[in-house]
């Protein structure tokens, strides 16, 4: 009998591979109207962002335009989603690594340090604790970074099966990135919207 573990990753492989082999994998276009920019940057006296749409992610890009070092409070981030609920997200590369890390700072997501001149990019993840199907406790830290990877909750649907794309074209989403300067944070949010779904073909 399988585990639970095993029950999930086994699923999971199976809806990984009927997505690949029947379904089309969407594309999303997004515009920033909140601030209201032309394009997918921000930026103050302090810092600039960049966002990039990526499948069923956004890349972001967290750039230290100030003379002293900041740190963005991971731990503190959510993304909003399409219908109006927070999750806690990951950032970084990869989502195996976000993960791992994640367990092994104890259910936390450590600050990352971005000093003057420098920036920190990646990723965001939903952070799916304690895992599709119920607690799998300790058992991520054992499991291959490869079978985390097929276990991944990106912000919007990549497949049909994984929920219906075509229906958050002109919704909106949002993104909370808390930095802390020396003495204060800020909390920025950021509302996009979808301005476009496309289903890509792979012929």
């Amino acid at each position: 009998m399988f585990s639970k573990l095993n029950r999930i990753l086994f699923i999971s492989i199976l809806l990984l591979i009927t997505g690949c082999t029947t379904y089309q994998p969407y594309r999303y276009s997004f515009s920033l109207i909140d601030p209201d920019v032309e394009d997918l940057t921000y930026e103050d006296e302090d810092i600039f962002f960049q966002f990039i749409p990526a499948a069923e992610h956004i890349w972001v890009s967290v750039y230290n335009m100030s003379e002293d070092s900041i740190n963005f409070i991971r731990n503190e981030a959510e993304y909003i989603d399409p219908n109006g609920e927070s999750h806690n997200i990951l950032f970084g590369w990869n989502f195996a690594s976000a993960m791992k890390d994640f367990l092994r700072d104890g259910l936390y997501s450590n600050s990352i340090k971005i000093d003057p001149k420098s920036a920190s990019e990646g990723n965001v993840w939903i952070n799916i604790w304690p895992g599709p199907g119920g607690d799998i406790g300790e058992g991520w830290v054992t499991v291959s970074d490869s079978e985390i990877e097929y276990l991944d909750h990106g912000m919007l649907p990549e497949y049909e099966f994984q929920g219906d794309g075509m229906m958050l074209k002109e919704s909106t989403f949002s993104l909370v990135l808390p930095i802390e300067f020396s003495g204060y944070m800020k909390g920025y949010q950021f509302t996009f919207m979808i301005t476009d779904v496309e289903v890509i073909d792979r012929k």
